[in-house]
């Protein structure tokens, strides 16, 4: 009988703590955070929004590159362009690795 009072009462005892974190993640949901501003709208104009995300997504800059430089200057120019480009890259990068190494 001792055992299941105990039990009853640590039962308890969780319950009261579940329904007290319950309520105060509910409080805290409700209420806006003072540090986060309130967007009324874009603050920038759209071209700085774009020219921003393309700038921290490489790849992404890298096809539109290669898309605008298709259509300007034609696929099998660009696709000679890009391709010594990226082999100088490629080559720079593993020399530097390898300098890098030795140092």
């Amino acid at each position: 009988m001792n055992r299941a009072s105990d039990a009853n009462k640590a039962e308890s005892e969780i319950l009261t703590r579940m329904a007290a974190s319950r309520t105060a993640l509910l409080v805290a949901n409700r209420t806006t955070p003072v540090s986060v501003p309130v967007s009324r709208g874009l603050s920038r104009p759209p071209a700085a929004s774009l020219m921003t995300s393309l700038a921290d997504a490489p790849r992404v800059t890298l096809l539109l590159a290669l898309c605008v430089g298709a259509i300007a200057l034609g696929p099998h120019r660009t696709l000679r362009i890009a391709g010594r480009a990226g082999i100088t890259a490629l080559l720079a990068g593993t020399a530097r690795k390898v300098i890098a190494q030795a140092v």
